[in-house]
This record gives structure tokens, C-alpha cells and sequence, in this order.
């Protein structure tokens, strides 16, 4: 028990200390790159169909149990929802922070553990975005899945996405991008460049984890900042999390991909996003 203890709090450790060096370099970016504004519009558009048409109960208050530097939780208030934003890193709340009062909206930010929620029928719709392939262990995907469900309102749902691990294209999360073992990334935007260089250390194909180290290299306007780090993933498929889904009390989900309103694209789906209702 002790070394699973160990091991989880190494995870988590890890993971805050990843987004801790990168928070306001990566919302700096996320602010000036018009493709990352689009991606955030297009994601709420998604929410806010989902909100229709998948809840048997109004949206009003939403809770975002990962909402890092805040661009769904903020963006969801500016739309005129009550919201609540909780993550486990300081330095990304106090960003979403920032962010909110710059452009005047009213949001509740809370530092906290998405295997540690103390709600109970309080909110109309979870969201747990990019976050599920991060947890340490099967405990904790099914505590913050279950807490989730508790935290719901009869008729509320949760909208909470993986990469796919199938997906043929280049990203982190595919199977064929990670045996190749080296990925080089850039992004940038007007005063701002980040190169991201990942390398696998280490893959356990049987329980589907992948370690890496990686380097990031930012150019801002505070001069360059070289941030090595180490990460670990997760590999999920659909029918994981459909089983975690259904343990933990969701008995109506459905299956989107890439953010689009459309029935399912099989040799396309990068993403894959799951809204479950509370019944």
C-alpha cells in the first residue's frame, strides 16, 4: 500500500510541477495564437449543444474539476453560466484568475483534487477536460468519476474527453507517434515562441502508461526560459472509459469526436468526448 501511496504522490508531484513552470507562458500563447481562440470558441459551441440537448435539466451552474488557466469555465460565464473552477496546480487558478478579472466575469477558483470533491447535487454540468489520462491509478479515475456523479444534479451530465491512442495522425497520444519515441513541436505567436521536445523513457504496453522527458524552450517577452521536466500518460480507449462511466453511476453517454456535432468519425477521431447523464 505504501509504495502505491508513494507512487501516486510522485505522479502528482510531477504533474504539478509541469503545469507550474508552463501556466503563464502557456496562456500567454493561448491568448495571442488566433488558432488556440478558435479552438476554445469551438469547444464551448460543443459544451453549450451538449447542455441542450443531452441534459434533461436547465444549465446553470457548471463545475470544471480541471479548469487549468480557465478558458472553458471563464468562457462558459461570459456566456451567463454560474461557474466554478477547481485545479490541483496554484499557479494555473491564479491565472484563471487574472484572466477573469481582466474580462470582467464572475467565477468561483479554488485550488483542489479532482479525487477529493465535497459536492452533493449541486451542479447542473461537470466538465473533466484533459485531465483522465493524468490521474495516477484506477482509484483515482474512479473516485473523481464518482465524486462527479455525486456532485450532479438529477438530469445533469459530465463532459470529459481522452486522446485516442488508434488515432493514425501525429499527436502525443497515438500509439504510432509514441513508438517512434521523439516528437518535436513548435508554437508561436506574436512575441512568443515555445519548441517542445519530447522523448519517450519509458512504455508499458500491457497496462498502457508512457513516461517522458521533456524540454520546453520559450522565447517571451521576459527573455528565454528552458524548463526540463518528466510526464507520465495514460493510454484509454473507449471502452475504458465507458466502463468507468458506467461504474460509477452514468448510465446514459454518449460518444463524440473532435469536438464535432456529428455522429462518429472512426478514422478521424483524434478525440474522443463523452457526455454522461445523471438519471
Amino acid at each position: 500500500m505504501g509504495r502505491l501511496r508513494n507512487a501516486r504522490e510522485s505522479v502528482l508531484k510531477a504533474s504539478r510541477a509541469y503545469y507550474a513552470h508552463r501556466a503563464y507562458y502557456e496562456d500567454l500563447l493561448a491568448q495571442r495564437q488566433r488558432r488556440s481562440v478558435e479552438t476554445t470558441k469551438r469547444e464551448l459551441n460543443f459544451l453549450e449543444h451538449a447542455f441542450r440537448t443531452d441534459a434533461t435539466r436547465p444549465i446553470k451552474e457548471v463545475l470544471d474539476v480541471a479548469c487549468g488557466n480557465g478558458p472553458h469555465i471563464i468562457g462558459l460565464a461570459s456566456r451567463g453560466y454560474k461557474c466554478t473552477g477547481l485545479d490541483y496546480t496554484p499557479e494555473r487558478i491564479q491565472i484563471a484568475k487574472d484572466r477573469a478579472k481582466h474580462e470582467g466575469v464572475s467565477v468561483k477558483l479554488l485550488q483542489g483534487d479532482a479525487t477529493r470533491l465535497k459536492y452533493e447535487n449541486e451542479f447542473d454540468a461537470v466538465l473533466a477536460l484533459y485531465i483522465l489520462f493524468l490521474l495516477p491509478n484506477d482509484d483515482d479515475v474512479l473516485k473523481c468519476l464518482s465524486q462527479i456523479h455525486r456532485a450532479l444534479r438529477k438530469g445533469g451530465i459530465l463532459v470529459c474527453n481522452i486522446g485516442n491512442p488508434f488515432y493514425a495522425g501525429k499527436h502525443w497520444f497515438s500509439l504510432q507517434t509514441i513508438y517512434k519515441g521523439l516528437k518535436v513541436d513548435e508554437d508561436r505567436a506574436p512575441g512568443i515562441r515555445i519548441t517542445e521536445i519530447v522523448r519517450l523513457r519509458d512504455f508499458d504496453p500491457l497496462h498502457g502508461v508512457a513516461w517522458w522527458d521533456e524540454t520546453n524552450i520559450i522565447e517571451a517577452p521576459d527573455g528565454i526560459h528552458i524548463f526540463p521536466d518528466r510526464g507520465r500518460l495514460r493510454l484509454f480507449t473507449y471502452w475504458d472509459i465507458l466502463h468507468y462511466l458506467q461504474a460509477s453511476g452514468f448510465k446514459e453517454i454518449k460518444c463524440y469526436t473532435n469536438w464535432k456535432i456529428k455522429p462518429l468519425q472512426k478514422r478521424k477521431a483524434e478525440t474522443l468526448i463523452f457526455v454522461a447523464r445523471k438519471d
